[in-house]
């Protein structure tokens, strides 16, 4: 049948599965214990958990040119969405390996062109049925996943020793931090932009937090009232890390959202401007007034006073106040790339 037959395909020592969201939770694993596989974990696949399986810093690791080409794999399974990472997505197309991608019907996302495989199904259900169907005896001990394994974590301690040693508002360490802040049974929303790669490339893994993100052509439109939407359907406390920008463009979701009755502290990332244009080419090809006019768009808004139109308040720190609150982390766009640049080398080096 057709779990046979994929399972015939995924044979093979050398493999990886790369989770993205919708890849059906952390049940990945057990399918990952049987081939002896890393799972290249998106923060939003839930599979971003605690295991021997888990390899959170990809994005840094595959940043080592030795470790990528030694790391090639013969077979890749994609699970649920693609991973926002850059450098995730040319080693893979470099790679030349057989690639089966599983996701939900309708949702056919292989930008590359590089799927051999195309399965619209449910992960979580084919997940569990492989893991069934290779049963006997786990191979977590292989030396294949040994290397990853050795690998992310010799990643996580050099992110934790350089971030320990940076301003605590650096834009990583904030996605980093206010991941691991929040209790058990949170949700997380993350824009667009910086915020959702920050949290993709530096959050450590962990449980009891359920990620969301809106990733496509919406852009960085309507996030503050995603955010007001899964606080309000789950009930539980919610954080929303946003940039300025992405706040500017749904001030509307901030409206009566005080009177709502909800748990939703707004972490606002604000270097007044769009970020992510500064680690682009244009940012040094350009001359730095047509660079702000045309990409870096400074605006002036001071976004703790907007939010107190509506009646939110400002707050020191996540954890703080009740109810709706807004915490702002003022940072510099061009000091921002210096840090991104010094954490990947900081990996790098670890990795020897």
């Amino acid at each position: 049948d057709e779990v046979d037959a994929l399972a015939e395909a995924l044979e093979s020592v050398r493999g990886v599965i790369v989770a993205g969201a919708g890849a059906g939770g952390a049940g990945v694993h057990a399918l990952a214990d049987r081939v002896g596989w890393p799972v290249l974990a998106d923060p939003r696949s839930g599979a971003r958990v605690p295991a021997r399986t888990t390899v959170a810093a990809f994005d840094a690791i595959l940043r080592h040119p030795r470790f990528a080409a030694d790391h090639r794999p013969d077979v890749v399974l994609r699970l649920g969405e693609p991973p926002a990472s850059k450098v995730l997505a040319q080693w893979l197309a470099a790679s030349s390996a057989r690639q089966v991608a599983v996701q939900a019907p309708g949702r056919w996302i292989d930008p590359d062109r590089t799927a051999e495989i195309v399965v619209a199904g449910d992960p979580a259900r084919l997940v569990a049925a492989l893991a069934k169907r290779l049963g006997g005896a786990a191979a977590s001990g292989a030396p294949w996943l040994a290397r990853w394994a050795r690998a992310e974590e010799l990643a996580q301690r050099a992110i934790d020793d350089r971030i320990s040693s940076l301003d605590a508002s650096s834009e990583p360490a904030v996605a980093r931090q206010l991941l691991a802040s929040l209790p058990d049974g949170a949700a997380l929303v993350v824009s667009s932009s910086m915020p959702v790669r920050d949290l993709e490339w530096f959050g450590a893994p962990r449980l009891g937090v359920d990620v969301f993100s809106n990733r496509g052509a919406n852009g960085i439109d309507g996030v503050v009232s995603t955010a007001v939407g899964v606080a309000l359907a789950r009930r539980s406390p919610t954080a929303l890390l946003i940039g300025d920008v992405a706040v500017l463009h749904d001030t509307n979701g901030l409206l009566n959202a005080a009177t709502r009755g909800i748990d939703l502290t707004i972490v606002v990332v604000d270097n007044d401007g769009g970020g992510i244009f500064s680690f682009l080419p244009q940012a040094t090809e350009l001359g730095a007034d047509v660079f702000e006019r045309l990409f870096g768009t400074p605006h002036g808004v001071d976004v703790a006073a907007l939010a107190a139109v509506h009646g939110i308040p400002e707050v020191a720190a996540a954890g703080e106040g009740s109810g709706v609150r807004l915490v702002r982390v003022r940072t510099d766009r061009a000091e921002n790339v210096t840090v991104h640049e010094e954490l990947n080398r900081a990996v790098v080096d670890a990795l020897g």
